[in-house]
């Protein structure tokens, strides 16, 4: 859903990558029906009605795109596991229009311009069920790469964001606002962090201020980073996204959402490995202290990704008769839905392996696909050939591992993108990790029910 742009440099080739898979509609709304179906026909029991009774341990992300009702039937499908929702809400739409509703034009005519009609009824729905519900504020449009930033840097731009979030916040009838502001990493530049951090913590806190006042809560989303520690051991600021100051924002906060996913961006391999993943958790509680770690919510990825693969001269790796200088028209590193990756297993009749070190599923296939090369005498030739190509994806077995590392670990929980992606036996697999305040009120004392959780 993000554009590339061209004459990028490696790492902003990476940074963008990153961001865009986690925008990729299409494919998610290809498997929804079948996915809804799966959930509904196996688990669909009545939710518990009391917020008291839910845990938080659990939560994740619907796109505004998603149906009402797809989003209330998932919920009721967790049979009490699914605690807390974000909900692509607002996003910031320049100086000008700093919050606009993603359903509405802006600015809206609408008597309600703060809100959709079906998001509102979304939001009702999923808090009749006792899940709480937060207002996702993004900024992921890389053709406004450094204006929220610029935005922030004068105080009255702070003072009149901070008052409109939670003003629409408090009318839309949510719990809480949700900040995703991604082109702070991956398209403003490295070299204007130093300045943006301070604009953003400043923010946060004054934001956090006004919601906590209004008795709502503040969860911030941040990028997992690439390098959890430095080479002499210490925690690295922001797992190298230094841009968000994890330590500064703690305290004012009431959740961190690290962002573990897309881990291998632009060849294959894992997408949120469980090893780098328990990293990423270790430092960031280095990074807040023992008092706020309960506030970091670990990212769990729940789609795949298709790779083309390649050789140790970095050439597409192809089967019979093919130019080496041959290259497919497809794009390369797209995601893919659960079902559309067990599909595509299917088709080429391969059984998918499980990766235990990463606690993800992977195959290989060969598909023939039409590409170019150029010849000798520097015309470009058209032709098909057979190319071997890659999938990785995460299932109920990565949000196990996942589940055992929030226990181990004692933080808050996970965050799944996205919950319309989900595997049919996400929840009868986390379920026994999740400890609700009825159960433990039945059971004084009593350990929870789940498995001991494996070496992490």
């Amino acid at each position: 859903m993000h554009h590339l742009g061209t004459n990028l440099d490696e790492d902003e080739r990476m940074m963008r990558s990153r961001q865009r898979t986690r925008l990729t509609v299409l494919s998610t709304l290809a498997m929804a029906a079948t996915l809804l179906a799966a959930l509904i026909a196996g688990l669909l029991v009545p939710g518990a009605a009391r917020a008291e009774d839910r845990s938080r341990a659990v939560s994740g992300w619907f796109g505004y795109w998603t149906d009402t009702a797809d989003m209330a039937a998932i919920a009721r499908a967790s049979g009490g596991v699914l605690g807390e929702v974000n909900i692509f809400w607002w996003n910031y739409s320049g100086p000008v229009n700093p919050v606009c509703t993603s359903t509405l034009s802006c600015p809206s005519p609408s008597s309600t311009p703060w809100a959709s009609q079906a998001l509102l009824a979304a939001a009702r729905q999923l808090k009749a069920q006792g899940i709480e519900v937060y207002a996702t504020h993004t900024d992921l449009d890389s053709g406004r790469a450094g204006s929220l930033s610029q935005y922030l840097s004068k105080k009255q731009n702070r003072l009149a964001i901070t008052a409109q979030l939670t003003d629409w916040a408090v009318k839309s009838g949510v719990d809480g606002v949700d900040l995703d502001w991604e082109n702070f990493a991956f398209n403003d530049g490295s070299d204007s962090w130093a300045t943006t951090r301070p604009r953003m913590t400043s923010t946060v806190r004054l934001l956090a201020k006004r919601l906590h006042a209004a008795g709502l809560k503040l969860s911030v989303t941040v990028p997992g980073g690439y390098q959890p520690f430095l080479t002499d051991g210490s925690p690295n600021p922001g797992g190298g996204y230094s841009v968000y100051n994890w330590a500064a924002l703690a305290p004012h906060v009431d959740r961190l959402r690290l962002m573990t996913y897309d881990y291998s961006w632009n060849r294959p391999g894992p997408i949120g490995p469980h090893y780098w993943t328990r990293d990423v958790v270790k430092s960031a509680i280095a990074q807040v202290g023992e008092e706020y770690r309960k506030k970091i919510y670990v990212g769990l990825h729940q789609y795949g990704k298709a790779w083309y693969d390649r050789d140790a001269a970095d050439d597409y790796v192809t089967i019979g008769e093919c130019d080496d200088r041959w290259e497919p028209n497809g794009e390369d590193a797209t995601s893919v839905s659960l079902v559309d990756a067990r599909k595509v297993a299917k088709t080429y009749d391969v059984t998918p392996t499980f990766d235990r070190k990463s606690r993800e599923w992977f195959f290989n296939y060969v598909k023939t696909e039409t590409g170019h090369y150029t010849n000798g005498n520097g015309k470009k030739r058209v032709v098909d050939c057979k190319v071997r190509k890659e999938i990785w994806y995460g299932a109920k077995e990565t949000a196990v591992g996942r589940m055992q590392m929030v226990k181990r670990l004692r933080i808050g929980g996970v965050a799944v993108w996205q919950l319309a992606g989900l595997d049919s036996g996400f929840f009868p697999a986390v379920k026994p990790y999740v400890d609700t305040p009825a159960a433990a009120k039945k059971s004084p004392g009593k350990k929870s029910g789940a498995k001991k959780a494996s070496r992490d």
